[in-house]
């Protein structure tokens, strides 16, 4: 199996609120599967724009904030890529 990053940006923020995946996937009003393989970066480079709005509803975050962690951790996946 692909090692892939955990989105700690996510993590913490759901942390910092007290909430479960479960609590943020009904929030945004999908499945927990779909939230854990967001949270755990099975879903990597195909994040849709309306999956970070829905984040930054559940989360209480702006979407910019959202946005631009998003785009650190794309760069990190870029930067692992690059080093095989």
């Amino acid at each position: 199996m692909k090692y892939c990053p955990i989105r700690m940006y996510l993590v913490n923020a759901r942390q910092k609120l007290g909430l479960s995946q479960y609590r943020v996937a009904s929030l945004m009003r999908v499945s927990h599967q779909h939230y854990n393989r967001i949270e755990n970066g099975r879903i990597g480079k195909s994040i849709q724009f309306r999956t970070i709005r829905l984040l930054a509803y559940a989360l209480d975050i702006p979407i910019d904030v959202i946005w631009d962690e998003e785009e650190k951790y794309q760069a990190s996946l870029s930067d692992e890529t690059d080093e095989f």
